[in-house]
């Protein structure tokens, strides 16, 4: 019997991506998404494709979400808005989507029979390093914005539950991520690159001295 994922969040840059490969793999996927965007386009690409979903709700909306929480075997947890600036630019708004409807959703998970919840978050928690410093897994998180603040805040909390859920949960703190998606975002800073090296044939790097981890879109599924 196939497996059933929830991919909360999941018509995103990255949620569509994922999407698909878990299809490839034999899973259900069912996306709950708000389509903040205006990005419901995503869907058809995926006209042809068995075993996949979309809901159209929000992360704070209890009722819905749980209803959608039925017969679900794991959960990835993509939902939010990512970055830097938009979360700069919308406190208000990044607090009740990246903060209370993260919790939201993590109240609502225990006893549904869920057996792994996978919450993304960032490198961005770790703030600036020397150039001589790696950090892992316990290097300790210096968080300089509020998209980071409300990432490391989540983390907290998720550890806070430990012995209080009966499901199994891991946090990924992603790199930057690159590469083609059919919900493309141009933003990003090797995409954004790639896009003004085609249509201006001239690429303008701001500072150029720091260093920041990127991953391909694809290598985030391994």
């Amino acid at each position: 019997m196939k497996k059933n994922i929830l991919l909360i969040g999941g018509a995103g840059y990255i949620g569509n991506v994922v999407a698909e490969d878990f299809l490839q793999n034999g899973y259900k996927v069912k996306i709950y998404d708000n389509f903040i965007y205006n990005n419901t386009f995503v869907k058809k690409n995926f006209d042809e494709k068995q075993d996949i979903s979309f809901i159209s709700g929000d992360i704070n909306d209890s009722t819905k979400l749980e209803n959608e929480l039925v017969n679900i075997d794991y959960v990835v947890i993509l939902a939010g808005l990512v970055g830097d600036p938009i979360t700069k630019k919308y406190p208000n708004e990044s607090t009740a989507i990246n903060l209370d409807g993260i919790k939201n959703i993590f109240h609502l998970l225990n006893n549904k029979g869920v057996e792994k919840v996978i919450f993304v978050s960032t490198c961005s928690n770790y703030g600036l390093l020397s150039s001589d410093e790696v950090a892992d897994e316990n290097y300790p998180l210096k968080p300089l914005s509020l998209y980071a603040e409300h990432k490391v805040q989540i983390e907290n909390f998720i550890m806070s539950l430990k012995h209080q859920t009966d499901y199994s949960p891991t946090i990924l703190r992603f790199a930057t991520a690159f590469g083609l998606s059919p919900r493309m975002r141009f933003d990003l800073s090797v995409n954004m690159l790639c896009y003004q090296a085609i249509y201006n044939k001239i690429i303008t790097v701001h500072g150029g001295k720091q260093i920041r981890p990127n991953i391909h879109i694809l290598d985030l599924l391994n």
